[in-house]
């Protein structure tokens, strides 16, 4: 063990817990050997000692069983490196339900399990008896069974990837304590301790539930709150036995693990009690709370329920610690917005072991590559995480809820129940009043739906058509048929000018930014490597002022992307706007009719063509009119600033009862750009698909200059496509789908949903996926499979539009 801190390191990791060690260790594999990692402590003595230490490959998405699955593969095999034993046991996995609605999620994620090659199958109730003994079975709908997941020793776990860093020529530092951070240009250059000062080129705070603290000194978003976690050991039971699956019984908040011939029983529940709002105890090392047997009774009557022998078995200890959790169930990773070389890995969500490695590997990917090389990683990216979240109390009343998320069941569109009403749009109160039920989406309030008179605007969930289904549908064929309103409010908008503007536009744009005052410029954002970084609008307010529109979730990437394209000696500024400006979207055949009511502005073709952008009179509001539609009608999206908003809100509400106007929730809006088949990023375009293969190639021009990723395109385009996305709808009327069912090429597994939605006028669902053909794909070798989905189990015949569904030439947004 080093005893004298250097001077100087490439990078420097704080934290020794399973994630810093993993980090350092996938950092010497990468050639950085002058890693320094910094303890406060004992290595793992934070959280990673009290964790259970479960590896379960199945996960949401794509992205995250590739997480999985690389601690999974990495576990098995390290000790031949290191020569220090994980402690893998491949037991295996039983998920089980005692409810209809968990019965069905079971059911859907055998459909996941199939696109993401992981082995899960049902089991009788015979099987489940014979592989877990101790089990009542008498609630239980269905089982299914995980053979290849398994668990592990979390210290051992980490100590052998900490061995593996050092052998790799990374230095540990334990009991050395982070004071303050030296700071220059926006990236910390130097790191004071207790043992004295480095300096260092890179930094990754992976400090579980310290890193909200240390956040605020560096003057960034790490929106983390612990909540108390336990667990609790039995001595020896007969029936458990070395080696028996992991038992989840979620339904119960539980799950079951042997033990030294007895039971770990671990619980994740609704309304688990904070810890340390204010701060955690800087002396913590292994440290565990007091018991509250109040809160523990009712989670160990539920596993008598589901093992009856735990009645009379002897209880060896109780466990009571705190985890860091985060607003959403998800990492914190990356390189920090508005900073250089400061990167996060924590908030893992009582997830360490299990995704621990991952997060190490594309942390070190990020820091050497630029971008996590082996996929990227959205749902996790640190740049989701608004300023306004590191709020104490809303972080405080949201903490409770999500342990118990992680096994509450995952509805479609399910809401979260705190911390709600934190951004709303000056039309709130107005769509509340007409019956709006509001979903959350980065703490802003939208309609997703209106209930009819008479009708609760409140969800109800299920896995089937669920209460709102009916109700979106109206809206959807309203914007079809006659005229809809919505209210997109959310979404970003920055404004971007200067001298130099135009020439950083595009450089990062693949479309032609350089066009007419007045011009709506639909482009991509892309990488080097011709990957999609955003997908955004611009227009050309001025000859050098620009107004860029995106999607509300991505606002602080999309803005940190174009923020760090700016030379520093270049004379170009952007200014997030969105809190400025309200939206309203009036689509459909009779917008032009509903809009001539309100405005004295010439709204025809010749005097407004399809995407083009004025500012124009409504009512007594002048917003910035932008002729566009994301539904694939006529229509125009209206800017206009906040506090002229609810005026012009009601004189198109009171223009509209002419046309019967529908008010349109975000279901419904979503369900149409399907049916008009335009993409939506990160779910059918993002970082790692091309415009070439995701059928936007219109919105690239070559010819207009250098820009980023123009050379891998045209080598792409060179050597032909190997994948293309496009859109199915399913034969049959009845399933719906979500995102990841499995696709079956004659027969055979090709590709998975990235996202559907029921298209009410085509009366199927109606999604995406890519295709991929190593030889080549192309429309002939497209046209000659029979496609399948995989939907709970069973298969359905799929139709392959190589153009969208409805309105292919993109008609009707132009009449």
């Amino acid at each position: 063990m080093p005893n004298q801190l250097p001077s100087h390191a490439k990078v420097v990791i704080i934290g020794g817990g399973v994630v810093g060690c993993a980090t350092a260790y996938h950092l010497t594999k990468l050639g950085v050997k002058d890693v320094v990692v910094l303890e406060r402590k004992e290595l793992t003595c934070g959280t990673t000692w009290a964790a259970a230490g479960l590896v379960v490959q199945l996960r949401g998405t794509p992205e995250m069983v590739r997480m999985t699955r690389h601690g999974y593969e990495l576990y098995q095999e390290i000790e031949k490196e290191t020569g220090q034993p994980t402690g893998f046991v491949k037991s295996g996995v039983i998920n089980i339900s005692t409810n209809e609605h968990r019965k069905h999620e079971l059911e859907m994620l055998e459909s996941l399990a199939i696109s993401f090659g992981i082995e899960n199958h049902p089991i009788d109730m015979a099987e489940l008896k014979r592989r877990w003994p101790l089990i009542n079975t008498d609630d239980i709908l269905n089982a299914y069974y995980m053979p290849n997941d398994g668990v592990v020793n979390p210290v051992d776990t980490a100590m052998s990837m900490a061995i593996g860093a050092r052998k790799g020529g990374a230095q540990i530092f334990e009991d050395t304590e982070v004071l303050d951070f030296e700071m220059k240009n926006n990236q910390v250059v130097g790191i004071k301790t207790d043992k004295g000062d480095i300096k260092c080129e890179s930094m990754v705070l992976a400090t579980g539930m310290w890193s909200r603290e240390l956040g605020r000194k560096l003057g960034i978003s790490v929106p983390i709150h612990a909540c108390q976690h336990m667990h609790f050991v039995t001595l020896p039971i007969e029936g458990a036995y070395k080696g028996m699956p992991i038992l989840r019984d979620q339904d119960g908040c539980l799950y079951f693990r042997e033990e030294v011939g007895g039971l770990l029983i671990g619980a994740f529940e609704y309304g688990a009690l904070p810890y340390g709002t204010k701060s955690i105890p800087s002396d913590w090392s292994f440290r565990e709370l007091p018991e509250d047997m109040d809160h523990l009774e009712p989670l160990m009557e539920n596993a008598i329920n589901r093992v009856p022998e735990l009645a009379n078995a002897e209880i060896r200890r109780i466990t009571t610690t705190a985890e860091s959790f985060t607003p959403d169930n998800m990492y914190i990773m990356g390189e920090a917005p508005g900073m250089k070389k400061l990167y996060t890995a924590c908030g893992m969500n009582s997830s360490g072991i299990l995704c621990g490695a991952g997060v190490g590997k594309k942390t070190a990917e990020w820091i050497v590559e630029g971008y996590p090389k082996s996929g990227h990683i959205w749902e996790a990216d640190n740049r989701r995480c608004f300023s306004w979240m590191m709020n104490t109390k809303w972080l405080k009343d949201r903490a409770p809820e999500t342990p118990g998320n992680l096994y509450g069941i995952h509805f479609p569109f399910k809401q979260f129940e705190t911390g709600r009403n934190v951004r709303m749009s000056p039309f709130h109160e107005r769509l509340a009043d007409r019956g709006a039920c509001f979903g959350q989406l980065f703490g802003y309030e939208r309609a997703n739906w209106f209930a009819p008179e008479g009708v609760e605007p409140k969800y109800e969930y299920s896995f089937h058509r669920q209460n709102w289904f009916d109700h979106s549908a109206a809206e959807h064929m309203a914007v079809r048929e006659n005229v809809g309103i919505y209210d997109l409010s959310s979404m970003a908008n920055f404004i971007m000018q200067g001298n130099d503007a135009l020439s950083i536009l595009q450089k990062i744009c693949g479309n032609d930014i350089d066009a007419l005052v007045g011009k709506v410029v639909y482009t991509q954002m892309l990488n080097e490597r011709g990957g999609i970084e955003a997908d955004i609008t611009v227009t050309k307010l001025e000859e050098n002022r620009f107004f860029i529109v995106t999607a509300g979730a991505t606002a602080l990437r999309d803005f940190n992307y174009i923020e760090r394209a700016i030379p520093e000696d270049a004379h170009a500024f952007i200014i997030d706007v969105s809190s400025s400006y309200a939206m309203l979207g009036v689509m459909g055949p009779n917008a032009r009719k509903l809009m001539e009511k309100v405005t004295d502005a010439d709204l025809s073709n010749e005097g407004f063509p399809y995407g083009t952008a004025k500012e124009i009179s409504v009512g007594y509001a002048t917003p910035l009119a932008v002729r566009m539609s994301f539904a694939g009608e006529l229509g125009w999206e209206l800017y206009v600033p906040c506090d002229f908003a609810a005026g012009m809100f009601d004189a198109l509400m009171g223009a509209g009862k002419e046309f019967d106007v529908k008010l349109v929730g975000l279901h419904a809006v979503d369900s149409l750009r399907l049916e008009r088949g335009f993409k939506h990023w990160p779910s059918d375009i993002d970082p790692e698909h091309t415009p070439l293969e995701s059928g936007l190639g219109f919105a690239v021009k070559f010819d207009k200059g250098d820009f980023l990723g123009k050379a891998a395109l045209l080598k792409q385009k060179e050597e032909g496509l190997k994948r293309k996305l496009v859109c199915f709808t399913i034969d049959d009327p009845e399933p719906l789908v979500y995102h990841d069912e499995p696709i079956y090429r004659n027969g055979e597994l090709v590709s998975e949903n990235t996202h559907a939605a029921y298209g009410h006028l085509l009366g199927s669902s109606v999604g995406m996926c890519y295709l991929t053909n190593p030889a080549g794909i192309n429309n002939e070798w497209i046209g000659a499979g029979k496609y399948e989905i995989g939907v709970n189990g069973d298969k359905y015949p799929i139709t392959i539009h190589l153009t969208a569904p409805h309105d292919p030439k993109g008609e009707r947004a132009r009449m």
